[in-house]
């Protein structure tokens, strides 16, 4: 399989992982499905990591939500609690740079990754996420026999301050480092166990 994950080379990085084993790998086989359909459920992520979590909308380029299957090239608008990013109209946007699937036997896998970008509703081409563009996060689901993984790889994560209003600079600060020191972390882990639910 492909390395998905870019490397770490600045910033802080983070994996959370949660697993699940099957009696037998049938069970699992058919569990996967239902795990994939909920990761691929973009508008739906904040009913898997808890109501009181960010909201996640899938935005085509036109920047309309849609309700279909993510495809590269698609954003991500995220409410997230607190602070207002002025930037992204009170939202932080990130865009999926690639979708990744293979099957073996015995082994399934999905993978998603997204970068902080832009807001595609403006024409500007400043970052309207706390994070730079360096940041990406990974998301995988994978089956290997009778167990299922669900996993959020984090890299290179560093504070937007480049190009951004005062009030943004002092906004992605707080966030981040919020980020930084657990409380993304803590979501993350709410999320994977919620996809094998």
């Amino acid at each position: 399989m492909k390395t998905i994950v870019p490397a770490q080379r600045e910033g802080t990085a983070y994996d959370t992982t949660s697993d699940r084993v099957f009696s037998t790998e049938k069970l699992a086989k058919s569990h996967f499905q239902v795990v994939r359909k909920r990761l691929l459920a973009i508008n739906h992520w904040h009913e898997v990591a808890g109501e009181e979590k960010a909201t996640f909308d899938l935005i085509d380029g036109r920047g309309e939500k849609v309700e279909r299957m993510p495809a590269i090239g698609d954003f991500i608008r995220i409410d997230i609690p607190g602070p207002m990013n002025h930037s992204g109209d009170g939202y932080d946007w990130v865009k999926i740079e690639d979708i990744f699937e293979d099957e073996e036997l015995h082994e399934e896998f999905i993978s998603i990754r997204i970068r902080p970008s832009s807001n595609p509703e403006k024409p500007k081409d400043e970052i309207a996420h706390f994070y730079d563009d360096s940041a990406t996060n990974t998301f995988v689901v994978k089956r290997e026999s009778n167990k299922i993984s669900a996993e959020v790889h984090g890299r290179n994560e560093k504070p937007n301050l480049d190009d951004v209003s005062l009030m943004d600079k002092i906004r992605n600060t707080f966030v981040a480092f919020g980020g930084i020191l657990g409380s993304s972390k803590i979501q993350w882990k709410s999320f994977t166990d919620g996809l094998l639910a």
